[in-house]
């Protein structure tokens, strides 16, 4: 049997046995299919859970946004409360000037001395139309101040939600296990925020959780930049990663990935290394498709995670505002990948 020629390996597009333009040599024939068909199989499981994940938040932000739609136009009712309390208060002062009967009555506002048209129910007299509407005024403070704290707590949940699909929105496309495990993360902190329900059988990728798959740039100078590819890894990055020597990037009150600037004792980045994070922060983050965005850093001492916020939350100070320009990072990204 001839076998000059035969060499196994990976090549740009898929495998060959021949040892025609490979990109990796594979030791055997069967560590060649092992890894093919491992890659076909992780690439199917990816496209299926992030299409799954991608129909949950999108149905669990649409019914958020229906709440928060309903509770704001409850809000808006309620504003009309002091209204009430005002029209009430002018009944009271010129109970002279009602008749038995009217349906209206117009009378001058107390400051503005403009006309106020109060409508009556002609079945009651002036004092019980006034108590109508003093009624009328704490029923609508009563609602705003019970559905304030609904709408803050949906904003909240929105605003988390977000922030998941802008991590899933990110790895839109599978290329290494690092890709699924990024999935598997957000599936897993899904379902510990109770959106997600706990599955019979839940996959696991074979890449190493232990290990910090973050994604991995260098400055200008070559300082090592780390950005969190979801919630649980912007955790990991903050609280467990991150030292006092470091950098810590974010956007300002807009969601995105943390990205840590990795320094050694003594080390000072320049300008360009900083610029280079910030623009990081801007194109890992939902102002993405911005030429430029507020851009905040500050010691990782100075970042805080506060009692029961959900993950990826955080909250700072004694920060310092630099504007990224997302852009480039993206240019800068297109060029490595090529």
């Amino acid at each position: 049997m001839e076998t000059d020629g035969f060499q196994p390996g990976w090549t740009v597009g898929g495998y060959t046995g021949l040892g025609w333009n490979l990109d990796r040599v594979a030791d055997t024939v069967q560590v060649l299919l092992d890894g093919y068909y491992t890659k076909e199989l992780n690439h199917q499981e990816f496209k299926q859970l992030r299409h799954q994940l991608a129909q949950k938040l999108k149905n669990l932000l649409a019914k958020l946004r229906v709440k928060q739609n309903t509770f704001q136009e409850r809000l808006q009712q309620s504003d009309d409360a002091d209204s009430f309390r005002q029209q009430a208060d002018l009944l009271m002062a010129y109970l002279h000037q009602w008749q038995p009967g009217m349906k209206k009555i117009l009378l001058n506002d107390f400051e503005t001395g403009e006309p106020v048209n109060i409508p009556l129910n002609p079945e009651k007299n002036a004092v019980q139309n006034a108590q109508l509407l003093y009624k009328k005024h704490q029923k609508l403070k009563r609602a705003r101040l019970a559905v304030e704290p609904l709408l803050a707590q949906v904003n909240g949940e929105i605003s988390y939600l977000e922030q998941v699909e802008l991590a899933l929105d990110r790895d839109s496309e599978y290329q290494t296990p690092a890709d699924l495990l990024a999935l598997e993360e957000i599936r897993d902190e899904l379902i510990e925020q109770e959106y997600l329900p706990i599955p019979q059988y839940r996959s696991r990728s074979n890449v190493d959780a232990t290990k910090n798959h973050f994604h991995r740039y260098q400055t200008p100078n070559g300082f090592e930049l780390l950005v969190g590819r979801n919630n649980q890894q912007n955790d990991r990055l903050t609280f467990r990663v991150a030292n006092d020597y470091d950098l810590w990037f974010h956007t300002q009150e807009i969601p995105g990935s943390h990205v840590l600037l990795r320094l050694e004792p003594g080390a000072v980045p320049e300008d360009k290394d900083m610029q280079f994070a910030a623009n990081f922060a801007a194109y890992y983050s939902r102002a993405s498709q911005s030429d430029i965005a507020p851009v905040i850093y500050t010691e990782p001492k100075h970042v805080y995670k506060p009692k029961g916020a959900k993950p990826g939350m955080a909250i700072y100070k004694h920060e310092r505002v630099v504007w990224g320009q997302p852009q480039q990072a993206k240019a800068k990204i297109c060029k490595l990948e090529s």
